[in-house]
């Protein structure tokens, strides 16, 4: 038997995205008998911007007890899959109809560890090596997790409902998402075909960092990636950094959940407009809304072409200082390897030291060890040394 992507047949044909969670994007894989392989294993349409692929080949290859049922029932006539006009019926129910699903605590509890191999949290610390206690607690807040050799995403409502995990695979030293297969994945899809959630799974729509509302008066800056949102949270910790996963997923009725709060959009190199239009629409329903034009501006057109992000900014700021960093420790380093070797420079540099503990003594009124402990402070030191 053959088994193919599903050819356009309308909205009764196209899905809810099991990583995305977006409406009528997904392709599933079907037989030429017209059964689905399984409600995971298919491909969202938006490949820019989540990249979900499951085929039957890699699903087949998590599940191998699958293929010795698929050949009983292959013998029978039944191949085991998903009637097309049931799954078809089932996803054009109104969304009203429907409960929304979660996944149990204990489940999304196991991947809360492995950080020391995951390569987004590498990434994070190399490029913050000096504020390794903020990514901590930035990791912490948004529950950022492992599973297998995903970066994990959890979307959790402001009820702590966990409703969605996004996985994504990154290069542990670019902290760029890796564009191989199965580079982006659903926590769902995995724990459905490990056989510990049920497969009528009804995802709800949420932001992603919705969870920090609840307890925090802080502006809400909104972005499209998950990865935004955490480097986000880092480096500009005075917003409640929030991402809707794409940028067709921000609408007004959804920013209606932050009434009451001031709302900063910062939109991907390809999608202010469409923001723009979002939030005067938003504006409407008495919203306090802006839109950052910061990428706008600053993104060269080669970068918008490559669909450049605030993260992207974000992360280059950051390497600029680190780079200003190191070029400072290499002058400080080299300046002060010349005073210690230069009797006549250390001379100097010890009789500007007692100079200044004379004038803190007598001026300042403090003892000879209170006054030898502030002169010998790092940075006074620094400031010493590079005037020599």
């Amino acid at each position: 038997m053959r088994v193919s992507l599903e050819k356009y047949r309308g909205n009764r044909s196209r899905f809810t995205c099991p990583s995305c969670g977006h409406k009528y994007v997904f392709v599933r894989y079907i037989g030429d008998d017209g059964k689905y392989v399984d409600e995971t294993v298919g491909r969202c349409n938006r490949e820019s911007k989540c990249g979900y692929h499951y085929p039957p080949k890699g699903f087949f290859r998590d599940n191998p007890g699958l293929k010795g049922e698929r050949q009983k029932r292959r013998q029978n006539g039944n191949y085991g899959f998903a009637p097309v006009k049931e799954a078809a019926a089932k996803a054009e129910l109104p969304s009203a109809t429907l409960d929304n699903s979660y996944i149990p605590y204990d489940l999304f509890e196991e991947t809360l560890r492995g950080y020391e191999s995951d390569a987004f949290v590498h990434f994070l610390k190399i490029l913050f090596p000096h504020s390794l206690e903020q990514v901590e607690a930035t990791l912490k807040r948004y529950f950022i997790g492992s599973y297998q050799d995903y970066t994990c995403f959890p979307y959790i409502d402001q009820a702590n409902r966990i409703c969605r995990g996004k996985l994504i695979r990154f290069d542990r030293r670019s902290g760029k998402r890796l564009k191989e297969k199965y580079d982006t994945h659903s926590l769902v899809a995995k724990l459905r075909s490990a056989g510990k959630l049920p497969g009528d799974f009804n995802y709800k729509q949420t932001f992603f960092g919705e969870h920090l509302l609840p307890d925090s008066a802080r502006p809400a800056a909104i972005v499209e990636s998950e990865k935004s949102a955490v480097v986000g949270a880092i480096c500009l910790p005075e917003f409640d950094w929030l991402a809707v996963g794409s940028k067709q997923s921000l609408k007004a009725e959804k920013l209606m959940r932050l009434e009451n709060r001031r709302i900063i959009l910062y939109p991907d190199a390809d999608g202010y407009e469409l923001w723009q239009q979002v939030a005067s629409e938003a504006r409407r329903n008495r919203i306090s809304i802006s839109v950052s034009d910061l990428i706008e501006k600053q993104a060269t057109r080669a970068q918008k072409q490559d669909g450049c992000d605030v993260a992207d900014y974000l992360i280059n700021e950051q390497i600029e200082r680190l780079e200003a960093y190191q070029e400072f420790v290499e002058i400080y380093n080299a300046k002060l390897s010349t005073v210690l070797n230069d009797e006549s420079l250390l001379d100097d540099f010890e009789t500007i030291i007692e100079e200044q503990k004379s004038i803190l003594i007598m001026n300042g009124g403090l003892t000879d060890l209170a006054a030898e402990r502030e002169v010998t402070q790092l940075e006074n030191v620094r400031r010493i040394v590079l005037s020599l």
